[in-house]
């Protein structure tokens, strides 16, 4: 304040007036980063596979309960791929339990797993006996490969816990061709080492043709001038996992620390706090650096050093008026950012809902559709 005193009464002209800013370049910063925000957490979203027997070359070895129900099978793709398949149809008696019990799979950062399932199944109209067309899945943490259930079917239905019930919308009839059903069932939360997955049929004649589960993350990103790194999605598909965020080089916090959400889909959501850029530095368009301004003089430094005059600090009093405008202007346009974000992260809420809704409605959009066919009769 004194120096400033000084430098008023040396430089009676010197007033910290905003220069004027484009208002094109400050649109195209806000659209930029809408996009930036709202495809970021729509579309990048990481999946960390734990298994997938569609990968398999060798016989999968799941435990079949009783051994007369669930059978492993070769089925060959499209492309003439083999895959390790299993099958039930066993309708010829009542009150069918058969229970198809998977290896143990080690979770890693999971917190919640989804499992992806290809599956067939035979029309019900084809049996004068009693059948159905759905099965359910199942899930149990252990803390080891050696950890395992009770024997026998009592030892399974006491061990584990139902994760859903799946049902066929493509059924086929003996002789006729067939759709393949495509069901995902998220299981947890889970904490342990790892966990089985377990498939109990009550009376229906299916062909599970893969079987994918994996865990979804968040991916590294840097927005609004902070990084954050790649996060575990929470233990829920509603899960909102706070995550602290680092300001840039350049950059230092603002009002609040820099915190964004990962939800339980793999999703950037829901911003607070922030970063800007320190004195003498800017930021680009996308927020997500800050660079040097060229020829940036501070105040302090200008009238530092036997006073405010000309001779010490090496400025005239036009050269110290654009330097405290340019410092006003960047301060100002820092500032209109920021509050900008807090007035985005709703509406990008809102479009991420929207395209979470879209993605569990129509998931046969997201990937080609595999055929597969038993090679020893397809769901039968």
């Amino acid at each position: 304040s004194t120096q400033l005193g000084a430098t008023e009464a040396t430089c009676p002209q010197v007033v910290a007036r905003p220069q004027s800013l484009d208002p094109g370049l400050r649109n195209n910063n806000l659209m930029e980063l809408w996009l930036h925000l709202s495809f970021l957490s729509a579309a990048l979203a990481l999946d960390e596979v734990l298994v997938d027997t569609q990968t398999a070359t060798e016989a999968l070895n799941w435990l079949a309960v009783p051994s007369s129900g669930w059978e492993e099978t070769v089925a060959v793709d499209t492309s003439f791929n083999t895959m390790r398949t299993h099958r039930v149809c066993n309708m010829e008696t009542a009150n069918q339990d058969n229970w198809l019990r998977s290896g143990f799979i080690e979770r890693r950062e999971a917190r919640l797993a989804y499992v992806d399932l290809r599956f067939t199944m035979r029309d019900c109209r084809s049996f004068r006996s009693q059948c159905r067309e759905t099965f359910s899945v199942y899930h149990r943490e252990a803390d080891s490969a050696a950890d395992v259930e009770a024997p026998g079917i009592p030892g399974l239905r006491e061990a584990y816990t139902k994760a859903g019930e799946v049902a066929a919308e493509l059924v086929f009839t003996l002789g006729e061709g067939g759709g393949v059903n495509r069901a995902t069932v998220p299981v947890g939360p889970l904490s342990r080492a790892g966990f089985r997955l377990a498939f109990r049929d009550r009376g229906a004649c299916a062909n599970l043709l893969s079987v994918r589960a994996y865990y979804r993350r968040c991916p590294p990103a840097t927005l609004g001038l902070a990084r954050y790194p790649a996060t575990a999605a929470g233990p829920a598909p509603t899960s909102l996992l706070p995550v602290a965020g680092s300001c840039v080089d350049g950059a230092q916090q603002a009002d609040a620390p820099p915190t964004m959400h990962c939800s339980g889909e793999g999703h950037w959501l829901a911003p607070a706090g922030a970063c800007r850029c320190r004195p003498g530095y800017r930021g680009n368009r996308e927020l997500t650096a800050c660079t040097a301004i060229e020829d940036y003089v501070s105040l302090s430094n200008a009238t530092s050093g036997g006073g405010p005059s000309q001779n010490s600090s090496g400025l005239s009093c036009g050269q110290l008026e654009e330097q405290n405008a340019l410092l006003s202007a960047n301060g100002q346009m820092l500032e209109e950012q920021a509050e900008t974000l807090g007035k985005l992260a709703e509406a990008v809420a809102r479009l991420n809902a929207t395209l979470d809704a879209i993605l569990r409605r129509l998931p046969g959009l997201l990937e080609e559709e595999p055929e597969g066919s038993s090679s020893r009769g397809e769901g039968t």
